[in-house]
């Protein structure tokens, strides 16, 4: 068969690929579109969302410096106002990007390692239960899972036709990457150095190679994708100096990410910098005036940030030993098997969709990190045209180490590593098939200490998923199902019984469904466990007021009145209650 007849069966197995991959995820979309959150979006979701309307309403130019991510919502905003989807019409939008991304990582795995390694690393993707899940979720994972497969795409294409154009959609598509995932901001000079001191073919087929490049070439080349990433940067740092004063590519809110992740009382996973305000809209108030509060003057957008990093550099020099014992949890955490929930848990939505359900257990990072490292050990001796996508991989661990670490922040990992895992896949069975046993040692080692690491249990899994379960509580409650949210919590209590706000949040539901004891008992109880719950004490206070209890309910009220003095309704509260408020409270 000539190389044309190849070349075509190739492209119709990857076609067949990315359509397998697009019903998986229209599967799983049908099968999960009565799961709460998903009809009552919550957490970062919720704030998207609402984003996005005041785009598509005319306020596309917003009024503050970004904090999160801004390409997102808008993209969130042109499917709205084009065609006026529901949640429904995002998740297909999503899974189209998802399956096209199938596409475009069987074409580059094909020109870093060849045919049967370009299917491979497609049928991979297509079957990814993590991609399945990421690109089916209201959340930024889809879009940036995209871009990333758009840009390596690029990068690799680099090498077979080493034009200005391709070079400035290399730079363009890493730059709509880092205003939809802020850390790939750090791959900036990685591609640009590779352009201008190591551009040669990955491949050792003569067809898909390039000759030298002359150094003016290179330079040329450089210089369009530097073109390509400032015409998407510029104007967001503009714009975010036009508001701020101050210049931003991307965001400001990495200083307080990184505090919440390097803390003394990190851990690894997300804690909010005040317990309950887990969402974006208590994020940036609650990061900006926890910093004007204790430096005691007004501070800029990157003033807050620089305040948040300089206070977790402070607690990192307290106690090193802890830092230390910190990031060798967090490079454990992102290897690892374990998808850690933000909002929405892959475990739940696994409990609705067969796609999950039934590739779950077959493909998960616990085996894609050990045969990606695997690849990597057969792939070594050409690491003279690899060495930009290694570069790529640690610089992306590194990234999210840094930090904390959530399914959704390591998913990047996955695209980069699938190339490799792909090459390591095929490699194996073509030497087992010609019984090469013993050049399969080394790589048996590898891969044998990389899935003990990856696969590991770090943190109580039961208790991030009944942080999990409680979040499609809430999402139920929102929707007016009391019943169906009181038994998700009392089943995310069944699980981890010391979770603070999931005894809050039942306590609520209980409270709406009129079972005000059940819920004073819960309210107590999440107080016990933790007193930084401020919420809880007007909301206790209501019930008391309901059971007719006025001196426990005045005494609540009044708590609540300290410890938010702008909460009227607490004042009110201990007026109806037939007493003046005291002194102390109107402090």
């Amino acid at each position: 068969m000539d190389r044309p007849q190849v070349i075509a069966r190739f492209h119709w197995w990857l076609l067949l690929i990315a359509v397998i991959a697009f019903v998986l995820r229209l599967v799983h979309v049908l099968q999960t579109g009565q799961v709460p959150t998903v009809d009552q979006p919550i957490g970062d979701s919720r704030g998207y969302l609402d984003w996005a309307f005041q785009i598509s309403q005319g306020n596309w130019y917003g009024s503050e410096t970004f904090y999160q991510a801004p390409l997102y919502p808008y993209f969130l905003a042109i499917l709205k106002s084009c065609f006026g989807v529901a949640a429904l019409g995002i998740r297909l939008a999503q899974i189209t990007l998802g399956s096209v991304s199938v596409l475009l990582v069987g074409w580059t795995s094909r020109r870093l390692f060849g045919d049967r390694a370009g299917l491979v690393a497609a049928a991979m993707l297509a079957a990814y239960p993590p991609s399945i899940f990421y690109d089916a979720l209201i959340q930024k994972a889809a879009l940036a899972s995209f871009l990333l497969c758009c840009f390596l795409f690029f990068l690799t294409e680099l090498t077979k036709r080493p034009w200005i154009t391709i070079a400035m959609l290399c730079g363009i598509s890493l730059a709509l990457l880092i205003v939809t995932r802020e850390n790939a901001l750090l791959w900036f000079p990685i591609p640009l150095a590779w352009i201008v001191l190591g551009l040669k073919s990955p491949t050792d087929r003569p067809e898909s190679g390039v000759a030298d490049i002359e150094r003016s070439q290179r330079w040329k080349l450089a210089l369009g994708y530097v073109a390509g990433l400032t015409i998407v940067l510029l104007p967001v740092a503009a714009r975010n100096a036009s508001l701020g004063g101050e210049w931003s590519p991307t965001t400001f809110q990495a200083g307080p990410n990184f505090y919440i992740g390097n803390n003394l009382g990190a851990n690894g996973v997300y804690v909010p910098l005040v317990p309950g305000h887990e969402t974006p809209f208590y994020e940036r108030s609650d990061a900006i005036r926890l910093a004007e509060q204790e430096s005691g003057e007004p501070l800029s957008a990157r003033q807050v940030s620089r305040f948040w990093m300089s206070k977790a550099i402070g607690e990192i020099r307290q106690d090193y030993l802890h830092w230390f014992q910190l990031m060798a949890i967090k490079s454990l955490m992102v290897i690892n098997h374990y998808e850690v929930p933000d909002v929405e848990s892959f475990a739940f939505y696994r409990e609705f969709s067969v796609p999950l359900l039934a590739l779950g257990k077959l493909l998960h990072f616990g085996i894609l990190f050990p045969l990606g490292a695997i690849g990597i050990a057969m792939t070594i001796d050409r690491w003279r045209s690899l060495w930009v996508y290694y570069l790529l991989i640690a610089t992306m661990i590194a990234a999210v180490v840094a930090f904390f670490i959530l399914g959704r922040y390591r998913h990047p990992l996955v695209p980069l590593l699938l190339p490799l895992a792909a090459a390591a896949t095929v490699e194996i069975i073509t030497r087992l098939h010609n019984r090469q046993y013993r050049s399969l040692v080394a790589a048996a080692l590898v891969g044998a200490v990389s899935a003990v690491l990856a696969n590991v249990t770090i943190h109580d899994e039961n208790r991030l998923e009944a942080s999990s379960r409680m979040n499609v509580g809430i999402a139920a409650a929102k929707s007016g199902n009391l019943g169906q949210s009181i038994q998700l919590f009392r089943q995310a209590l069944e699980a981890s019984p010391e979770i603070a706000e999931a005894h809050f949040n039942l306590a609520r539901a209980l409270s709406l469904s009129g079972n005000d004891v059940e819920a004073i008992r819960h309210y107590q109880h999440a107080l016990q466990l933790d007193e930084r719950l401020t919420e809880v004490y007007y909301h206790a206070a209501t019930s008391f007021e309901r059971l007719g209890h006025r001196e426990d309910a005045f005494r609540f009220y009044q708590r609540a009145y300290e410890l938010m003095p702008a909460n009227q309704n607490a004042l009110k509260g201990m007026r109806r209650t037939g007493k003046d408020p005291s002194p102390s409270s109107n402090q």
